[in-house]
């Protein structure tokens, strides 16, 4: 867990994250950021019942390596997508969800926390369609 008042990372406490991934790289400790958290992991080759917690920043997750279904549950609703390398996921803020798989092998993902206040701060506008 991170000492930071500008990430909503408080969720993550109390969950065993040792369970299904390894950190192999952090912005905070290597690079000393703190306005962006970036980190990398490895995933376990299996995850049964995986609860990833609803937080208020923008979380971007990039498949690096692997190639399986992840099942996904969130809000009583159910869903199946393949995690291949080039997979980008946004979790939504907000939204907890729980993920289960099975694959051949150990994968890698490389996420990315924004902090709320920092997307807000943009001011992207409305899209122009």
């Amino acid at each position: 867990m991170f000492d930071t008042t500008d990430f909503d990372l408080t969720p993550y406490a109390g969950i065993d994250m040792a369970r299904f991934v390894r950190r192999t790289y952090c912005s905070w400790e290597t690079a000393g950021w703190r306005s962006l958290l970036v980190q990398s992991f490895v995933h376990t080759p299996e995850a049964e019942e995986f609860p990833l917690p609803g937080v208020n920043d923008l979380h971007l997750v990039l498949c690096t390596d692997g190639d399986t279904v992840v099942r996904t549950h969130s809000g009583g609703r159910a869903t199946r997508r393949r995690w291949v390398p080039g997979r980008l996921e946004l979790m939504v803020p907000g939204q907890s969800t729980v993920r289960s798989y099975r694959a051949p092998q150990a994968m890698r993902s490389i996420q990315v926390h924004i902090p709320r206040a920092t997307v807000e701060r943009a001011d992207l506008g409305e899209p122009d369609f």
